[in-house]
């Protein structure tokens, strides 16, 4: 495919969204990096200012240069078209052929995607919800009901909405789940680069740890990511199931209640019935 058919990595934070993107990352033609944000950028009606300010931080955590990417970016003023082009110069820089971004965003906003990139594909991954939950309180983050069944049902349920406004399926669509990545990587990477399309290369699948990313945030934050730290870590199955020591059932119960009234309780079964048969 040609450069200009970028791939969006989206999901539920916590969900693996960081992992396969690390795990991409690690193919011939496939170029990734940290977060780039860009949905938080609205530069209508904004000074330079802000765009600037995403130019450096894109340059600290792509080891580029401000200028080299304000360069690239051009005159462009909204942020479709300067992350087109700051990541399609990065991809040519890196000697690769198509970029991916992930954030866990994208899996809300599909149709934003495909209405600037029509040759994008969009990779959703989902894990248990229940996992998630045991993830958001161990990070302290996000562990109200409301908070988060908001940001679920803005990621993943936003997404199953969207698909079966499309009748259950679309080419540009793939769904894998975070707990068979874990479980059978091999398996899983064929299929996901047999949907973008391209050639099966085993090291994709034995990932082994990125140190890399961690250090570079803290660097350019000051701030330390528990996800980035185990994604130092070679591929691990520990962290399948891991709410059965973490979520008490009331706290669940009261999540899932949240998650019910907001119109999401088959879809929060359905994945949790997956989940058990997975596991």
């Amino acid at each position: 495919m040609a450069p200009s058919s970028p791939v969006f990595i989206g999901g539920m934070y916590k969900s693996g969204t960081s992992l396969l993107r690390a795990m991409l990352g690690r193919h011939s033609r496939l170029f990734t990096g940290l977060e780039t944000q860009w949905l938080r950028e609205d530069w209508d009606g904004a000074t330079d200012d802000a765009r600037l300010d995403w130019v450096s931080r894109m340059a600290l955590f792509f080891d580029a240069s401000p200028d080299e990417l304000s360069t690239s970016c051009g005159p462009a003023r909204d942020i479709e078209t300067c992350l087109d082009r700051v990541m399609g110069h990065l991809t040519q820089r890196a000697g690769k052929s198509r970029w991916v971004e992930k954030s866990p965003g994208n899996a809300g906003v599909i149709e934003r995607i495909l209405s600037y990139w029509p040759h994008a594909q969009v990779l959703h991954i989902i894990r248990d919800p229940r996992d998630v939950y045991a993830s958001m309180i161990e990070s302290r983050k996000w562990v109200k009901p409301e908070e988060f069944a908001a940001r679920w049902c803005d990621t993943v349920g936003a997404a199953r909405r969207w698909l079966a406004g499309q009748g259950g399926k679309h080419p540009a669509y793939h769904e894998l789940r975070y707990e068979r990545l874990v479980m059978a990587p091999a398996r899983e990477i064929a299929q996901v680069l047999d949907f973008l399309d391209e050639p099966w290369e085993p090291k994709v699948a034995a990932f082994d740890g990125q140190p890399g990313d961690f250090d570079r945030v803290r660097e350019a934050t000051g701030k330390e990511s528990p996800t980035l730290r185990r994604l130092a870590n070679p591929l691990t199955t520990s962290r399948v199931g891991v709410w059965q020591q973490v979520v008490p059932a009331e706290r669940w119960n009261a999540v899932r209640s949240e998650l019910a009234r907001r119109g999401e309780r088959d879809l929060v079964d359905e994945l949790i019935s997956e989940s058990n048969t997975t596991v």
